[in-house]
């Protein structure tokens, strides 16, 4: 549903989009948030979860952890990555040494639809800020507002790392969207979406924020 509030795509796209999905698999959104205490454990795992990832280094769109406000400590991970199968999405998300370890107290997957079409390496910036992950999660959609939230968004399109729409992942049902901006502050994250038109109404139940980095070997 959410890829009409953005860029509307011909019928020969779309077609084309599918067959690439059909051949490559899916992209899904992994977001993964950690048990207290564990800064230790990730810690002494990090090279073995890098060793995990490299096998999909070309599948990945986006990769990197959640931070606590002062940007200090690991909370969490988000990784969006292209699967071929189901039975691959449940490697991915469960055989990755932080979760085998138990580091994670909670994992959500969700198929992922790249509005942006890009990933996070096709970001360009020279800015120092901080970047952020907003996750919205469905409520009831309301069509109507699609005009309004395509006209908001595109203000903040110079600021987006990664934007999609988020389903889940049996049945395809709307399951409300997620992005990484790039702002000054939280503070500024937070007039941005007290101002969205969707996020304040019905379509959305609830949202999170997060502060994020972008991920991979250092």
């Amino acid at each position: 549903m959410f890829r009409a509030f953005f860029f509307a795509r011909s019928p020969e796209q779309e077609r084309s989009r599918k067959l690439i999905r059909d051949v490559c698999g899916m992209d899904y959104l992994v977001f993964c948030r950690d048990r207290p205490d564990t800064g230790e454990l990730l810690a002494s795992l990090l090279e073995r979860h890098w060793s995990f990832m490299d096998g999909y280094a070309d599948r990945l769109k986006a990769r990197g952890p959640t931070l606590s406000a002062d940007g200090e400590e690991h909370t969490g991970s988000l990784h969006i990555v292209d699967l071929a199968i189901p039975e691959e999405v449940e490697v991915f998300a469960y055989r990755e040494p932080f979760y085998a370890a138990g580091a994670y107290a909670d994992v959500m997957i969700r198929r992922w639809e790249n509005l942006l079409d890009r990933s996070m390496w096709d970001y360009r910036t020279d800015s120092d800020d901080p970047m952020f992950l907003v996750i919205a999660h469905a409520g009831a959609p309301i069509a109507e507002i699609a005009d309004m939230h395509r006209s908001f968004a595109a203000r903040h399109l110079s600021r987006t790392v990664v934007y999609g729409s988020m389903r889940m992942p049996e049945g395809g049902e709307w399951a409300g969207f997620a992005a990484v901006l790039q702002m000054p502050s939280r503070e500024d994250v937070e007039k941005i979406v007290a101002d969205d038109p969707v996020i304040t109404s019905s379509a959305i139940a609830h949202h999170e924020i997060h502060r994020w980095e972008m991920g991979g070997r250092r």
